[in-house]
């Protein structure tokens, strides 16, 4: 598929283009070139670094009160996009798998039943809204977001 877009998490330094530290304008202007950008529909406001693609993909900036982007969200796409974290599919893999894959590889907290995933040494969180309530039951069974942080974000 050569419109498939791969993305690469590396907590936390970057998310693909997108480096946490660098300045707002410049991070919103990487988001506006990664293919499948929509951009807003005429009269339609968006947040200041947000942006959502074709495939479903939206991307999400946190920015301090100095313009300086903190954190990177990263919300399930529905097609055409690969998001990896040390080899990791964290969209495409299921959330049970992510979850090992994490914890063979860093500490991890679970909060909430399950709903938030971080491994707090490496500035990464995963969330879901559910989880499922059985083994047919795709509700759930993948995670719905991937936050990349600077260190100390969220304390």
């Amino acid at each position: 598929m050569s419109n498939r877009m791969g993305l690469e998490l590396d907590p936390p330094r970057s998310v693909g283009g997108i480096s946490i530290g660098m300045p707002i304008e410049a991070a919103e202007r990487v988001l506006e070139q990664l293919p499948g950008f929509v951009p807003p529909a005429p009269g339609e406001r968006r947040n200041r670094g947000f942006a959502h693609y074709e495939s479903g993909l939206s991307i999400s900036l946190d920015f301090d009160h100095r313009g300086v982007v903190r954190a990177v969200e990263l919300f399930r796409p529905e097609r055409d996009v690969q998001v990896l974290f040390q080899g990791i599919s964290v969209f495409e893999q299921s959330a049970d798998d992510v979850v090992a894959g994490l914890a063979d590889r860093h500490r991890t907290t679970v909060e909430d039943d399950g709903l938030n995933i971080t491994a707090p040494d490496v500035f990464i969180g995963f969330w879901r809204s559910v989880r499922p309530v059985g083994l047919d039951d795709e509700n759930g069974r993948f995670f719905d977001s991937v936050l990349v942080a600077a260190p100390g974000y969220g304390d």
